[in-house]
């Protein structure tokens, strides 16, 4: 059976694989005049882009009735990219453009309702301290943190329980001579390995007198004085010969995975344009614009406005949520009094640290490798050169939304101008829907209409775009905020 199950579950990732390459290939012309409007630019879109291009593609098609690719969106080829830019409509462009990608992990819908798996790694067997069925590794909060827990894959069994009297056999055996160590759980007395015959350990306790024994074959140990509750005992074993209660059959420790999963549904965002024939003739005749071409355009650039935004407005409140990591405060921008401003200002990388730290502590799997902040902290930002590298074309920028500033030691630094001039917002990006703190899963990035004029020549267009938004993990964020000068 367990054969079966596998030979199923590669059959259907072959087929899933299979299925994302052979939309990649039929969206191949739409892709291909992307990805070379991006290479103008010195940039570049990820096979996984492509995937996700193709995907959105094939769902706006599905949804929108459409007979065929070839006659998709009239405003959505080659020459329209040209003239659109990165506002495309933004079907195909639209999803590499995004300031969201590179905050959150991206993965194409390809149906409304999907969902979100985690896996948990769980104790299968009771060894020292750990009990069969905790978790060892969290898929939100990170690994066991006891020492027990941190030594579960090795020869090593640490603070097995002994009960409170003088006798008692140990979960593990045989034993390795000369590596037990008993403590007392009130008294703190602590029993070590005096000397050994091969077969039998004598144990010495720190109180004068008092002695014990272990049995290397068997685990059967003996102390000469009562133990009190809580005392443990720290040990090796040798699981080529033995194992749990001397089993060679259950010589080493097992991990059982468990799987988990929670909805993620797309939500619609649509918008309709409406203007007028007049309207239309008289831009194009005064400034030679199309007026139709212009609301694609506008209108593509507020549906990335929103998607963008809508994305960092959720982290941002997941970061001062329950289950976030702890803040590293309010950094103070003022210099005190004989400080020079250059050295305080560089104080903000230390703050930085403090909330990388938090968020390791928080998730023990998980680092600060992004920041999104407002006007002010920008400002600041901008000044921790050679720390701070600029983002390549940063001054030509227009900042009609969020838009990566550059990276500062490594981290990507973006800036929201909608943001609270002085919030900061700490993240971790991943590199899969399994360890990610926030999923961002586009269905329609942008579905336009064809334009439908009425008897009394007023023309209207409409515009929806669908995508799915889910705080995976919110320890995996943290707010701070700073006072300006």
């Amino acid at each position: 059976m367990g054969k079966g199950i596998e030979a199923l579950v590669e059959s259907r990732l072959a087929a899933m694989s299979n299925d994302r390459d052979r939309l990649t290939k039929a969206w191949a012309p739409h892709i291909n005049s992307v990805e070379g409007y991006f290479e103008k630019q010195g940039k570049s879109i990820t096979s996984n882009d492509k995937r996700n291009i193709a995907r959105c593609l094939e769902n706006a098609l599905l949804e929108g009735g459409i007979k065929s690719r070839s006659s998709i969106f009239e405003t959505t080829d080659s020459s329209a990219i040209q003239f659109l830019g990165i506002q495309l409509p933004v079907i195909a462009a639209l999803l590499p453009s995004l300031v969201l990608n590179k905050l959150a992990v991206t993965q194409a819908l390809d149906r409304r309702s999907g969902a979100v798996f985690y896996l948990d790694v769980k104790y299968g067997t009771s060894k020292g301290s750990v009990t069969a069925a905790e978790n060892m590794m969290d898929a939100k909060l990170g690994h066991n943190q006891t020492e027990g827990g941190r030594q579960y894959a090795s020869v090593r069994v640490t603070g097995e329980a002994l009960a409170a009297t003088t006798t008692g056999t140990l979960g593990y055996f045989p034993v390795v001579t000369g590596t037990a160590v008993i403590t007392d759980g009130t008294t703190g007395e602590v029993y070590t390995v005096a000397s050994t015959d091969g077969t039998t350990d004598t144990l010495t306790g720190t109180t004068s007198g008092d002695a014990g024994s272990i049995v290397l074959a068997t685990g059967v140990w003996t102390v000469d004085t009562t133990l009190y509750a809580g005392s443990t005992i720290d040990y090796k074993y040798d699981w080529q010969t033995g194992g749990v209660g001397g089993s060679t059959t259950s010589n080493v420790p097992e991990v059982n995975i468990a799987v988990s999963s929670s909805t993620i549904t797309a939500e619609d965002f649509p918008l309709k344009a409406l203007f007028t024939l007049g309207a239309a003739i008289d831009l194009e005749k005064a400034h030679g614009l199309n007026l139709e071409d212009e609301l694609v355009k506008y209108l593509g650039g507020e549906v990335k406005f929103t998607m963008d935004h809508l994305g960092i407005d959720l982290m941002n409140a997941a970061s001062i949520g329950a289950g976030a990591a702890t803040s590293p405060g309010t950094y103070t921008a003022t210099p005190s009094t004989g400080e020079a401003w250059v050295w305080k200002k560089y104080q903000f990388l230390d703050f930085v640290e403090k909330a990388n730290v938090n968020i390791i502590n928080k998730t023990l799997r998980a680092i600060c490798n992004f920041i999104v902040v407002g006007n002010d902290t920008a400002r600041l930002i901008r000044q921790l050169a050679p720390n701070f590298v600029p983002a390549a074309g940063l001054n030509t920028i227009v900042p009609t939304g969020p838009y990566e500033l550059g990276t500062l030691d490594g981290r990507i630094v973006v800036h929201d101008p909608l943001l609270g001039a002085t919030e900061i917002l700490f993240g971790f990006k991943g590199d899969n829907y399994l360890f990610a703190g926030f999923l961002f899963a586009p269905y329609i990035p942008l579905f336009a209409t064809p334009t439908l004029v009425t008897a009394d020549l007023k023309a209207q267009k409409g515009f929806l775009a669908s995508a799915g938004y889910k705080v995976v993990n919110p320890g995996m964020y943290s707010h701070g905020t700073m006072t300006i000068v």
